[in-house]
C-alpha cells in the first residue's frame, strides 16, 4: 500500500476511475430515462387523437367542445411535465447525491474538483482562495437609479471587502436623495461615482459607463445590484472558478493516488479556465424574508432555483443564466462582447457569450444577501420585466444559439427549456383547468386516458416545483418557519401567470422592448444573515466527494472472544465518547461565534406613525414604512414642552452602531415672531414598550435640538437637524424597542405643529440612525449539545 510519502507513479490519472466511469453511465441513464417519462404523456396524446378518429366518436358541437377540452388540458399538463420531470430529476439528483456522495462530474466531461491549488481559508467549510502569486485587480461595478433606501447599505460593505486590490464605480441616474448620498462617498479612496443626467440604456447603458471609466488593470469585474448586502469575502469566494491546476504529472499522479485538494511539493501550475468568462453566485434573498407571506414565498423560490436547478445545471454541463447581480466576469472578455441595452441585459449578455463559445459556471460558496419584493405589485412589475425581456431575447438569439458549433446539445435543449421558461405557469393553468372541465362537465376522456392517469399528472405536474423549493430550503438547513414559504411560492407561480403571460407574448412578438420600471427596494432587515453553514454536503454533489484509500485494519484474534457484558460496555463508552466529541464541537462553534464577523445595513429613515382621526393622532409607532394619511397628524408645540415617544416593537437582536443620527421634521403653522424649538431623544428599551427606556441619544453632555419658526434658525419647512457628536453604539436585545421621543417647546409668536404619518414629500417626518449591525453568531447552536445524550442514549438501546 502506497502512503503519503511514496512515490504514487503508479496512478494514471489520466484514465478514469471506476467511479467516473460509474457516475458517467448513471448520469446517461437517467437522463434517457427522463426523456423517455418527459414523451410518454405526448405519445400517448398523440396515440389517442388517433384512436378518436378511427373510432369516429366526434359527432356534434358538444363533442368537439368536450374532448378539445381533454385534448388541450392534456397536451398542456403533458408539456408542462416536461419541466416538472426535470424539476424531479434535478431535485432527486442532488438530494441524492448529497446525501450518499456520489462523486459527480460536469458535462464537459472534466471532474468538479478541478482546484488542486484551492485551499480553505475560514472555518465553516464554504470558501475557498487561491494562491496565483499576485491579486488580479477587480472593478465593481454598481447600476443605481433612485435606491436611497439601500444604496450606502450597499457602499458600506463594498468598503469593506477583504480583497486588497479592488475598486468600487457607481453609475447613478438618481433624481432622489440618493444623490446626495453618493456625494459623500465621491472622495472616499477606491470609490468612483458617476451621475448621468438621463437612464439611456437603462442598467446596460450605466454598465457601459462604469467600462469607459473602470481601472486599465482590471482583469475581473463584479456587478451588484443595490440591494445586496455582500459578505466581506465576496470576491475571494469567486475568483477561484476561474482557475484549475494544470494537468502535471505531479498533480495529476498526486491527485489520483490520495484524492486531495492540496498541493504536494512540485505542484502542477495554475491555469486559467479558457472557456470561463462569469462566474455567477447564489443572490440569497433573505434580509427580510420574514416581513410577509410574500417575501417567505420568494425566498423559498429562490432557493430551490439557486440550491437545486443551478447546481444540476453545472454539474450536466448546461446552459446556465447569469442573474443581473452578484456575479464576476472577466474584464476582456465584457470589453469584447460589450453591455446590451435589453430590460434584460443579464440573459442578453448569457446568450452572446454563449455564442461566442464562453461558459457560466455557478458557485452557491459566495451567497449574496439581498431583499425580497415585498408587495405583490413589485413582484408582479419585476416578473413582468424579467418575461419580456427574457422572450424578446429568445426570439433575437434563438437561431444564433441553435445554429452555433460552440454551443453543446445539452446547452441547447436547457435553451429550449428557458424559451417559454415564463410560459410554463400559464400551460399549467390552463391545462389543469381544461382537464378539470372534461372530466367534471363533459366526463370525456381522450382514448387511453383514464381519469387516474389525468389526476396522477395533474398532481405530479402540481408537485413539482415546491418539492424543489422544499428541497433547496433542506440543503440551506433553513429554520423552519422558512418551510412555509413553501405553499407561498405556489401561491405565486399562479397568481403571476396572467402577468408573466401577457408579458412574454409581448415580447415574443413585439419589434422593442418596453420600457424599465424599477423595482423599489424598502432597505428592511428583519433576519439575521451569515453564510451558509453546512455547505459542505452540497459540495460533494458540486465538487466531488474526495476518494479515501483503502484502510489497513488489524485482523481479529481467532482465539479470543471478548464476554458479552464487556461488548456492551465498550459500547457505552463509545456511545459517550462521541456525545463528549459533540459536546466540544458545538462548544467549539459557540466560542468561534465570538469572533465571527458581522453584516452592517445601512441605517434606513424610520417614519413616524400615529393612532386615531387626523389631525389631533397619538404618537404611536415608528418603521420604514412611508405613511399614507391624507390628512397627516399633527402636534402642536406648547409652552413648558410636549413630550411624545414613538416605538419600533419586537425587533430581533441588533445593535444601532455608533455613529450620528439625523432627524428631518415637517412643521406647519405659527404666525409672527415665531420661535419654537423642537428636541429628540433616542434609545433602547428591553421590553415591547417604550413607557420606560434608556435615552441615550444625544451623548451625555451634547444636545440634539433646534430651533424653528419665522424668527427661528429654521424657518422653511422641513429641516433637519443632526447629533452634535458621533454617538455610542445601541444595543436592542431580542424581543426589544427602539424608542424615538420628540419634545415641542414654544417660545414665541403663534404655536407651529409638527406634522407627520404623511405621503412621501408631504408630512414624512423620520428618523435616520446610523448603520444597523446583525451579529452572525452560532452561540444558539450551543444548545442542540443537550438533546445528544438522548440519541444517543436511544442508539445504544437499539444497539442492545
Amino acid at each position: 500500500m502506497t502512503s503519503q510519502g511514496e512515490d504514487p507513479g503508479h496512478f494514471d490519472a489520466s484514465r478514469p476511475g471506476r467511479g467516473d466511469i460509474a457516475w458517467s453511465v448513471l448520469l446517461n441513464g437517467v437522463l434517457v430515462a427522463a426523456f423517455v417519462i418527459g414523451a410518454i404523456p405526448i405519445v400517448a396524446i398523440a396515440h389517442g387523437f388517433i384512436d378518436l378518429v378511427l373510432q369516429s366518436k366526434i359527432r356534434s358541437g358538444a363533442d368537439w367542445a368536450a374532448y378539445g377540452f381533454a385534448f388541450t388540458g392534456l397536451f398542456l399538463g403533458g408539456v408542462f411535465f416536461a419541466y416538472a420531470i426535470k424539476y424531479y430529476l434535478s431535485t432527486a439528483m442532488v438530494l441524492l447525491t448529497t446525501l450518499v456522495g456520489a462523486a459527480p462530474r460536469n458535462g464537459n466531461g472534466a471532474t468538479k474538483a478541478n482546484g488542486a491549488g484551492l485551499n480553505r481559508i475560514n472555518g465553516n467549510g464554504n470558501g475557498y482562495h487561491i494562491e496565483l502569486g499576485y491579486h488580479p485587480f477587480v472593478s465593481v461595478h454598481v447600476a443605481a437609479y433612485n435606491e436611497q433606501r439601500v444604496i450606502e447599505r450597499l457602499l458600506t460593505a463594498l468598503s469593506q471587502l477583504e480583497y486588497p486590490e479592488y475598486e468600487v464605480v457607481v453609475v447613478d441616474d438618481s433624481t432622489d436623495e440618493s444623490v446626495e448620498i453618493l456625494e459623500r462617498w465621491r472622495n472616499r479612496p477606491r470609490f468612483k461615482i458617476l451621475h448621468r443626467n438621463s437612464r439611456a440604456g437603462y442598467k446596460g447603458g450605466a454598465l457601459r459607463e462604469a467600462l469607459k471609466v473602470m481601472d486599465p488593470r482590471t482583469e475581473y469585474v463584479v456587478v451588484f445590484d443595490a440591494d445586496s448586502v455582500p459578505f466581506p469575502d465576496s470576491i475571494e469566494r469567486l475568483l477561484p472558478l476561474f482557475y484549475r491546476v494544470s494537468d502535471g504529472p505531479a498533480s495529476r499522479r498526486f491527485e489520483a493516488a490520495f484524492g486531495r485538494n492540496d498541493l504536494p511539493s512540485e505542484p502542477g501550475r495554475v491555469k486559467r479556465r479558457a472557456e470561463v468568462a462569469a462566474v455567477q453566485s447564489y443572490q440569497w434573498h433573505v434580509l427580510n424574508k420574514s416581513e410577509s407571506w410574500l417575501t417567505e414565498a420568494v425566498r423559498a423560490e429562490y432557493a430551490g432555483s439557486y440550491m437545486i436547478e443551478r447546481p444540476f445545471q453545472d454539474a450536466i454541463g448546461a446552459l446556465k443564466m447569469i442573474a443581473g447581480t452578484a456575479y464576476m466576469i472577466r474584464a476582456d472578455v465584457l470589453r469584447e462582447v460589450g453591455w446590451g441595452t435589453s430590460i434584460t441585459e443579464d440573459w442578453e449578455l448569457t446568450l452572446k457569450l454563449y455564442t461566442r463559445g464562453y461558459k457560466v459556471v455557478y458557485t452557491p460558496w459566495a451567497e449574496t444577501p439581498a431583499e425580497c419584493v415585498s408587495t405583490f405589485g413589485r413582484l408582479a412589475r419585476q416578473r413582468m420585466r424579467w418575461a419580456e425581456g427574457h422572450t424578446h431575447n429568445v426570439r433575437k438569439w434563438f437561431l444564433p444559439i441553435m445554429r452555433s458549433p460552440f454551443v453543446s446539445p445539452i446547452e441547447k435543449l436547457e435553451f429550449l427549456y428557458d424559451a417559454s421558461y415564463y410560459l410554463q405557469a400559464a400551460l399549467f393553468v390552463v391545462g389543469s383547468v381544461s382537464w378539470l372541465v372534461s372530466e367534471i362537465v363533459f366526463n370525456a376522456h381522450v382514448p387511453g386516458w383514464t381519469a387516474v392517469l389525468g389526476w396522477s399528472l395533474l398532481f405530479s405536474n402540481i408537485f413539482a416545483l415546491p418539492l424543489m423549493n422544499l428541497g433547496g430550503l433542506i440543503l440551506e438547513e433553513a429554520p423552519a418557519r422558512d418551510l412555509q414559504g413553501v405553499v407561498g411560492a405556489l401561491v405565486l407561480s399562479f397568481a403571476l401567470v396572467p402577468f408573466q403571460g401577457w408579458a412574454a407574448f409581448k415580447g415574443l412578438i413585439s419589434k422593442d422592448e418596453g420600457p424599465w420600471f424599477r423595482t423599489p427596494k424598502t432597505g428592511r432587515v428583519t433576519d439575521e444573515v451569515k453564510h451558509l453553514r453546512r455547505l459542505h454536503l452540497l459540495r460533494r454533489w458540486l465538487k466531488g466527494r474526495r476518494t479515501v484509500g483503502p484502510r489497513w485494519v488489524p485482523p481479529a484474534s481467532p482465539l479470543v472472544s471478548p464476554p458479552r457484558h464487556a461488548a456492551s460496555q465498550r459500547r457505552r463508552w463509545l456511545g459517550w465518547v462521541v456525545v463528549g466529541m459533540l459536546v466540544l464541537m458545538f462548544g467549539s462553534l459557540a466560542v468561534v461565534s465570538l469572533r465571527a464577523p458581522v453584516v452592517s445595513a445601512a441605517g434606513n429613515p424610520l417614519y413616524l406613525h400615529g393612532t386615531g382621526t387626523a389631525p389631533g393622532c397619538t404618537a404611536s409607532t415608528v418603521d420604514q414604512a412611508v405613511g399614507t394619511r391624507v390628512a397627516v397628524c399633527e402636534i402642536q408645540s406648547v409652552a413648558g414642552g410636549v413630550v411624545n415617544t414613538w416605538s419600533f416593537s419586537n425587533l430581533p437582536a441588533q445593535t444601532v452602531a455608533a455613529g450620528v443620527w439625523t432627524f428631518t421634521m415637517y412643521w406647519t403653522g405659527g404666525s409672527g415672531s415665531t420661535n419654537d424649538t423642537v428636541t429628540i431623544a433616542a434609545g433602547v428599551s428591553a421590553t415591547a414598550s417604550c413607557a420606560v427606556f434608556v435615552a441615550t441619544v444625544p451623548a451625555v453632555g451634547s444636545t440634539w435640538t433646534a430651533t424653528y419658526g419665522s424668527n427661528g434658525a429654521n424657518t422653511t419647512s422641513p429641516f433637519t437637524v443632526s447629533t452634535s457628536a458621533s454617538q455610542l453604539p445601541q444595543v436592542i436585545v431580542a424581543g426589544g424597542s427602539l424608542c424615538i421621543q420628540v419634545t415641542l417647546t414654544h417660545s414665541t409668536g403663534g404655536k407651529p405643529s409638527m406634522v407627520y404619518d404623511g405621503t412621501a414629500g408631504v408630512a414624512d417626518t423620520r428618523v435616520v440612525p446610523p448603520s444597523i449591525v446583525v451579529p452572525e453568531s452560532l452561540l444558539g447552536f450551543a444548545g442542540l449539545a443537550l438533546i445528544v445524550p438522548l440519541f444517543a442514549s436511544r442508539l445504544v438501546r437499539r444497539r442492545r
